[in-house]
């Protein structure tokens, strides 16, 4: 009878032993923050490089952003966003903005929030420009906008509504209102 009551306490002592480890398990689990993705993005990614390869497997563009927030609709939200084209041109483009977005199933990037874009040309000089908004194409090798644009290079501005830069030719067209301001 002793043993069976010895018996007993120990198997009560272990159960009583597993019960406390687990409550312990549980606590501590949820004193754990909770990981969450901001704004019910599905996922995100901090200081992040994304690097696009043409046919013959050279780099046509690089993207750095501070941050992107990826959706389940497939669309992207980003922010403080540097496109560094190189495919096709004879130097580079760097267009930045503060603010961006990829549409829900698209790999064309819509920059806002101060888009500046710089250009330097083979001889030398420097184009600017400085727009609202922008689309980076890179499937199409084109950036446009139909905001209003100034674009400036040593010796000349450029003003208008709407723009196309063809990153195949290297060219940049003002579609509307355009006006031109030489300096000497």
């Amino acid at each position: 009878m002793l043993r069976i009551v010895a018996i007993l306490l120990a198997i009560s002592a272990v159960l009583l032993g597993l019960r406390v480890v687990g409550l312990d398990r549980a606590r501590t689990d949820t004193d754990k923050p909770r990981l969450s993705t901001p704004d019910n993005s599905d996922y995100y990614m901090s200081d992040a490089v994304v690097r696009q390869m043409d046919d013959q497997g050279n780099l046509a563009y690089r993207m750095t952003v501070a941050e992107s927030l990826h959706f389940p609709d497939d669309s992207a939200r980003l922010t403080d966003i540097d496109v560094h084209y190189l495919a096709g041109t004879k130097t580079y483009w760097d267009v930045t903005a503060k603010q961006g977005r990829i549409p829900p199933g698209e790999r064309d990037i819509y920059l806002y929030d101060g888009v500046t874009g710089r250009h330097p040309r083979v001889d030398g000089d420097v184009v600017k420009i400085v727009t609202d908004n922008a689309w980076v194409r890179p499937d199409r090798d084109r950036i446009d906008t139909q905001a209003h644009v100034t674009a400036t290079q040593p010796g000349q501005r450029v003003e208008g509504d709407g723009m196309v830069v063809n990153l195949k030719t290297d060219k940049l067209r003002l579609l509307e209102n355009v006006q031109v301001t030489y300096t000497p």
